[in-house]
């Protein structure tokens, strides 16, 4: 016999997709945070899945978005909200991308000039005139300042979560220098170094 109190507590759930360009290293960071004890049960109703289009490009990524939007509701369990996280890496359309997900109530979540930087939030400030060349370059900065041992695919969270507060705080600090600052001109995908993970992470904290 089906618990109906247990199938009520599930369906009240809010369901959110996360859907990632990368890999591993996005979809293991937020897997850990949904599996970490003290946020398992809350975040059920989230599912992280990765998506790499044939083009490589992110206008892929939000097409396939609005597909599992579309297919969601149909069968009536619609997403509550979808978020899609990628590298800037120079990609091309990246206005169209925009523009398609604010069509369709989908939020972007993106790094430049990759998801390290979200990482390194963790261990130091950053200022608007602090640039990476390569995503490498980051990593490696990473390596000799703060953590030896780390490497791109591995299943960082644990590591990183007793810092996830003051990370959220230098993220939103750093948005400050370029929304008030000389650069304020800039839309938030031409900033570099930038990250808005933490708008996602304080999401899911929040859940």
């Amino acid at each position: 016999m089906r618990n109906r109190r247990k199938d009520k507590t599930r369906s009240l759930r809010k369901r959110v997709l996360i859907l990632c360009e990368g890999a591993k290293t996005e979809p293991n960071y937020f897997n850990g945070l949904k599996h970490d004890a003290q946020k398992r049960r809350a975040l059920t109703a989230v599912d992280v899945e990765v998506y790499q289009p044939k083009s490589h490009s992110p206008l892929g990524l939000v097409r396939e978005a609005i597909i599992k939007k579309k297919r969601a509701l149909v069968k009536g369990n619609p997403y509550e909200t979808i978020w899609l996280v990628f590298d800037r890496d120079f990609h091309k359309h990246i206005e169209d991308v925009i523009k398609l997900a604010n069509e369709h109530d989908i939020e972007i979540i993106i790094s430049n000039i990759c998801f390290e930087l979200w990482f390194l939030l963790h261990f130091e400030d950053l200022d608007a005139n602090q640039h990476f060349a390569k995503c490498g370059m980051l990593i490696k900065h990473i390596q000799q300042n703060h953590v030896t041992r780390y490497h791109k695919n591995g299943k960082n969270y644990q590591n990183l979560k007793e810092f996830t507060s003051v990370a959220i705080q230098r993220a939103k600090k750093l948005e400050e220098t370029y929304v008030h600052g000389v650069n304020m001109h800039y839309k938030f995908y031409e900033r570099e170094p930038y990250t808005n993970v933490y708008q996602l992470v304080e999401y899911l904290l929040e859940m």
